[in-house]
């Protein structure tokens, strides 16, 4: 006769995880546990140093150890490509991959979910989003890349670029801008504020570290929005600064929820999202407390 354990036996392991350096302080794991336990799943999700020299071994090596797919972090989102059997057109537009999902047979497809978590998170934490008006992007980066063809895919008349480095935003705008992103010199940012209906800060000032970022934000529309994709601190001097103007914000720490449960959804097959407990445990692992009468934008 067979035991219990004969009978019920343990469902295979689902394995994920996120590759990039540095990477040790990724909230990807815990959001991924999270999801996992929700769902009733075997799975197990871990971050993954991988140095540029070891990017072609590495991809071999989750193929071999079968894992369902990986998230590809900094620096590895565009010198991924070559190791990816294909990629999605949006993946294509962007020029970077931050999402692989590999197959029972071992074939990879690499998409970018980066653009997806920005503007789901938008959408949900300001609902009516004065997308009728142009919109106000600071950073080239890679998440300036993406953000920006979130916005022209979602239909804004046009996103005005700004970076410390002019030539960054003209390519942006020249590779994916489809006429309606425009280019502004840094220094005019704050007089660019006047007329946009939403204004993204998609470079690293106001992080940890980092010095804060300058804009006056005094011209700005009551009904405008600020979006700090920034998550550590959540409330950056510039989301602050919005607050206290009454304008509606919306912090940096939906965008990469949002952006991971799409990757989830693409692994496993099962739609996840943003809740209250989830968005505590994230809190607390960066030592944040809520902020009384914030924006969060998880329904």
């Amino acid at each position: 006769m067979r035991n219990q354990s004969e009978n019920h036996k343990k469902p295979a392991l689902l394995k994920a995880g996120v590759i990039g350096s540095p990477v040790g302080q990724s909230l990807s794991p815990l959001m991924h546990k999270y999801w996992f336990e929700a769902q009733g799943l075997n799975g197990e999700y871990k971050a993954i140093e991988v140095l540029p020299e070891n990017l072609g071994s590495a991809v071999d090596t989750l193929k071999r150890d079968g894992f369902c797919g990986f998230n590809v972090t900094v620096p590895h989102k565009t010198s991924v490509l070559q190791y990816i059997d294909k990629i999605t057109p949006l993946a294509h537009q962007m020029g970077a991959v931050n999402t692989v999902v590999i197959r029972d047979d071992g074939t990879t497809t690499g998409l970018n979910t980066d653009g997806i978590g920005f503007i789901k998170h938008l959408n949900n934490s300001a609902p009516g989003w004065p997308k009728d008006k142009p919109a106000l992007l600071l950073g080239a980066g890679g998440a300036a890349r993406a953000v920006a063809l979130a916005l022209v895919n979602a239909g804004v008349p046009m996103v005005m670029m700004c970076n410390r480095t002019r030539a960054s935003a003209q390519e942006i705008a020249d590779q994916i801008g489809r006429g309606r992103i425009t280019v502004v010199d840094w220094e005019d940012k704050s007089h660019a504020v006047t007329g946009a209906g939403l204004i993204v800060n998609a470079t690293t000032l106001g992080m940890v570290g980092q010095s804060n970022l300058d804009l006056e934000l005094t011209g700005a529309a009551s009904d405008s929005v600020v979006y700090d994709i920034v998550y550590k601190p959540l409330r950056t001097p510039i989301i602050v600064k919005a607050r206290d103007m009454g304008l509606r914000t919306v912090d940096g720490l939906g965008m990469l929820v949002y952006q991971g449960a799409a990757a989830f959804q693409a692994w496993c097959d099962r739609e996840v999202g943003y809740d209250d407990a989830l968005r505590a445990e994230l809190l607390n692992a960066l030592g944040e407390e809520a902020a009384p009468n914030a924006t969060v934008g998880y329904q």
